[in-house]
C-alpha cells in the first residue's frame, strides 16, 4: 500500500487488488458489501501511524476511485467552524464522488461521521501477527507480558494469528514492543474483524498471561 501526504488536512492512500486478496478480501466484497469496504478501510488505517498526518477524531471524508490496478482512497479530515459544523477541504463530496472515472458502487465508502469513526478507532490499534506453530510465541510472551497488553490468540485455516491492542500503550513505548515482536513473528495483513468471523478463538484474553501459564 501507497501513502501520499496531499495537504495537512488529506491523506491519499493505494492499495492494489492484489493486496486487498492477500488481505482476505475479494473484489465482490468491496464493491457491493459496505460492511466489508469499511472493514478494508479502517484495516488500511490500521496499517499506518496516522499520528504523522493529522488526528482522525472527528468527522472524516472518504472518497475513492477504482482503477483496473487497485484502489485510491482519499482520505480527508473535515475542519469545523466555530458553530460546529464542518467545511471540508473536499468543497462537494457528491460532485467529487460523481466525478470520479470509474464510480464505485455506493455501498463501499461513504463519508464517515464522528460517531461511526469513535465506532472504529480501537480497531486502528490493533496489530495481527501470523505464525505456524504455538511455541513461536511464548519467547515473546515471556518478554511482553510485563506490559499488560490486551492479546488474543486465534487460529485460521493452517496458521495462529496473535492479535495485540496498542490503544492505550504509548507512541515509545509502542515501537519498542513492535520492535521485540518483529524478532520472532512476522505482521499480517488479515484483519481481526476476519479472524473474529472465520478463524477459531483460541484465547480471547490475556494470551500472553495464558500462553506463559500452560507453555512456558
Amino acid at each position: 500500500m501507497d501513502i501520499e501526504r496531499v495537504n495537512e488536512n488529506t491523506i491519499k492512500l493505494f492499495i492494489t487488488y492484489r493486496d486487498i486478496e492477500d488481505r482476505g478480501y475479494s473484489r465482490e466484497e468491496i464493491w457491493y458489501n459496505r460492511a466489508k469496504g469499511e472493514e478494508l478501510f479502517w484495516d488500511m488505517i490500521g496499517e499506518i501511524n496516522t499520528e504523522d498526518y493529522f488526528d482522525l477524531d472527528g468527522p472524516i471524508w472518504i472518497h475513492v476511485n477504482a482503477s483496473e490496478h487497485g484502489l485510491e482512497v482519499i482520505v480527508t479530515r473535515a475542519n469545523l467552524n466555530a458553530d460546529g459544523e464542518s467545511n471540508s477541504l473536499l468543497s462537494s463530496f457528491e460532485e467529487h464522488r460523481e466525478a470520479a472515472h470509474n464510480k464505485l458502487d455506493e455501498s463501499i465508502f461513504d463519508s464517515f461521521d464522528e460517531e461511526a469513526n469513535q465506532e472504529h478507532q480501537g480497531i486502528t490499534n490493533i496489530s495481527i501477527y501470523k505464525f505456524k506453530d504455538i511455541d513461536e510465541i511464548i519467547p515473546v510472551a515471556n518478554r511482553l507480558v510485563s506490559y499488560g497488553l490486551h492479546s488474543s490468540l486465534y487460529k485460521y485455516e493452517k496458521y495462529y494469528y496473535a492479535a495485540i491492542d496498542f490503544s492505550d500503550v504509548e507512541k515509545e513505548e509502542r515501537l519498542n514492543i513492535r520492535s521485540i515482536i518483529n524478532e520472532y513473528l512476522n505482521s499480517s495483513k488479515i484483519t481481526i474483524y476476519r479472524l473474529q468471523e472465520y478463524g477459531e478463538t483460541i484465547m480471547a484474553e490475556n494470551c500472553f498471561e495464558t500462553v506463559i501459564e500452560y507453555f512456558a
